[in-house]
């Protein structure tokens, strides 16, 4: 006996959406850790050198510069050696290091031997099935993965003297500079 209503290609449509928002959340993670490293590593420094003088020989232009280089660097590395780096802070608990180890676990699973290890399961309904409800588990991970190293970017933001207030307000003249508006659907 058939479904009626099913549709076999909007099915695998689906799965593909699944696997869409698991890897997009591997970027989401990614990026995080990127940002971490900007505000344990980078941030510090400048703050530092910025007490030392009172700002005195403070170059906006060049720390722009900087900022945008280090940023950049992060972003071109792999998520291995992010972990790497982000590992030897401070602000890391050994659990969230087992939570980032296991993402990345997760992460080149999907990216390297997901549909391969999977290409039975995708031959049929039942196995898409599966692999939805997998990849819904795998990105659910992920994303509160991100939102435990976002805690940590919170930290260390507080530790520069960085109130979260003062964040959301520069997020929004951001958004509205760019012609976003979170008011605003």
């Amino acid at each position: 006996m058939t479904d009626a209503g099913y549709d076999e290609g909007e099915h695998v449509k689906e799965t593909f959406a699944y696997f869409g928002r698991a890897y997009y959340q591997a970027g989401v993670l990614d990026a995080g850790l990127a940002l971490a490293i900007l505000f344990i590593e980078f941030l510090p420094s400048v703050n530092a050198d910025y007490l030392k003088d009172k700002g005195r020989a403070f170059d906006r232009p060049a720390y722009e510069a900087a900022y945008d280089k280090f940023l950049a660097d992060q972003h071109a590395q792999t998520l291995g050696n992010l972990r790497k780096r982000l590992f030897a802070s401070s602000l890391l608990d050994d659990a969230l290091k087992a939570d980032i180890d296991e993402a990345k676990k997760k992460r080149d699973f999907i990216a390297h031997h997901y549909f391969r290890q999977r290409a039975v399961e995708f031959a049929t309904r039942v196995g898409r099935d599966q692999m939805i409800a997998e990849l819904d588990e795998i990105g659910n991970f992920l994303e509160a993965v991100t939102h435990k190293v976002d805690d940590v970017i919170e930290k260390a933001q507080l530790d520069l003297g960085v109130k979260p207030e003062t964040i959301a307000a520069y997020t929004k003249r951001f958004l509205e500079s760019v012609g976003l508006n979170d008011d605003k659907p």
